[in-house]
């Protein structure tokens, strides 16, 4: 069985498929009973990959996004974790919370959830929460480096 390709807008541009598949239903000829199929649905863009941002994706009337950021910024995932590499160069860490992306160069300061954090213990045992000691201040200095700060991120804000 072949799947057709639905796309949603016109244009010859870019296509990046829409978070929510169309919804149809289907006679099924032996039972003579309709069910429910899902079909991928895709979306027309003209902005490349390189240029795409959170401030241009495309979303509804009602504020919701029609795109996984991930599929608008052609993140490619990492297998059982939550951090990628864009098309922009950027390595990007993610939880259910918020996203960020980092490259070369980036300064990273203050307490920021891409620094590793040391807790202390309280006398019964249990770890101090309030009073972590962070790691100093650094600049991102290549694309693994990049790569790990996505890792602690994605592992702090979760």
């Amino acid at each position: 069985m072949r799947l057709k390709k639905f796309v949603e807008g016109e244009g010859k541009g870019y296509q990046v498929r829409m978070a929510k598949p169309e919804k149809y239903r289907k006679i099924n000829p032996r039972t003579n009973r309709e069910k429910n199929f899902k079909r991928q649905r895709f979306m027309s863009t003209d902005i490349a990959p390189e240029k795409r941002t959170f401030k241009n994706q495309p979303k509804y009337a009602d504020g919701n996004s029609k795109v996984k950021f991930q599929d608008w910024l052609e993140i490619k995932t990492e297998p059982d974790k939550r951090i990628g590499k864009a098309a922009d160069g950027k390595w990007y860490g993610w939880s259910h919370r918020t996203v960020y992306g980092f490259k070369a160069g980036d300064k990273i300061t203050g307490k920021h959830d891409a620094k590793k954090v040391e807790y202390p213990k309280l006398p019964d045992g249990s770890l101090d929460f309030d009073n972590g000691k962070y790691e100093p201040d650094f600049t991102i200095k290549d694309d693994n480096h990049a790569r790990e700060v996505a890792m602690t991120f994605a592992d702090n804000v979760s």
